[in-house]
């Protein structure tokens, strides 16, 4: 079974969305902490805890994934993030994930950044 982070990445690079520059998972290279030219998405686990419990064992895991995304600074005129963000859940909730929290649009002080964070869980037998 693929930690957490790397399935919710194998799915949004599946997808080959245009308007995802990079896909980061657990931390952003220091090279990169700066980029305002790229919108980059960072995968941070959430929760691997025992599920499914019965007859003193457990037979699967609940797993959640913090998906944190920085837009470019310059967007395209034409580029609405919430319709992008929207197709991004549903496409999340079509393959088994359940949206837990939908956070408001906030603007980085130090790089003028939007930013949009989504908690995802999803519980899988093993």
């Amino acid at each position: 079974m693929l930690l957490p982070v790397s399935q919710v990445a194998s799915l949004v690079n599946s997808l080959n969305l245009t308007w995802i520059d990079k896909v980061y998972l657990n931390t952003i290279p220091k090279d990169d902490l700066d980029n305002t030219t790229s919108t980059v998405m960072l995968l941070q686990e959430t929760d691997s805890s025992p599920a499914y419990l019965a007859n003193n064992t457990f037979k699967g895991l609940a797993m959640g994934v913090e998906i944190q995304i920085f837009y470019k600074v310059h967007l395209e005129d034409d580029f609405n993030p919430l319709e992008a963000e929207i197709g991004l859940m549903k496409v999340l909730k079509d393959s088994g994930w359940l949206i837990v929290s939908s956070q408001h649009h906030t603007t980085d002080p130090d790089t003028n950044q939007v930013t949009k964070t989504i908690y995802v869980t999803k519980n899988e037998m093993i």
